[in-house]
């Protein structure tokens, strides 16, 4: 049963999850581009500029890996929409008390975890090089934090997970009695 034409939530919803994804995959390319041209050709100019802001040499690997890890970030997001997207395809579908629907929310738990702690790493290597970013006239702002909210979104898929995976065992119970 097929309720995408009488629901336009889920609609709108599938639309914004692709236009999403496009721009996640968008930002990765535009990264792992920004990656290739400072290992190749704007090393001398970036290790040049790292100096001359008095940063250590090892700091463009340091810059080099943070860039990674953002794009290590995007392609989590990236599997955190997929999951959604696979989700939303249940419920138009009319069944979303599905295990695999409990395992979607399991793994968006899991990959909001590690984008947490992940994040963490970021802001860490964010606050090191605030100071020479400032100092080579670059804005500073670099903003990676653990908001509440996020965590409270964590625990909540966790907890919705449960309810699915429970609700798909009843549903199954339910049809084993008719």
């Amino acid at each position: 049963m097929d309720t995408a034409p009488k629901d336009p939530l889920l609609g709108s919803a599938k639309v914004l999850i692709v236009l999403t994804q496009i721009t996640i995959i968008f930002a990765m390319v535009m990264i792992g581009i920004g990656i290739g041209a400072m290992l190749s050709v704007s090393q001398a100019e970036v290790l040049k500029q790292i100096t001359n802001a008095g940063a250590p040499e090892f700091s463009f690997g340091l810059l080099v890996g943070f860039m990674a890890l953002v794009m290590v970030l995007l392609g989590l997001a990236h599997k955190f929409f997929s999951q959604l997207s696979g989700i939303i395809d249940s419920v138009k579908e009319g069944e979303p008390f599905r295990a695999d629907n409990a395992d979607r929310l399991t793994r968006m738990g899991w990959i909001s975890v590690i984008v947490h702690g992940t994040a963490l790493v970021l802001a860490g290597i964010a606050k090191w090089f605030a100071p020479y970013l400032e100092q080579a006239g670059h804005d500073a702002e670099l903003g990676f934090d653990v908001e509440l909210t996020g965590v409270l979104l964590t625990i909540i898929l966790f907890i919705l997970a449960r309810v699915f995976r429970r609700g798909a065992e009843m549903r199954e119970e339910l049809e084993g009695t008719v």
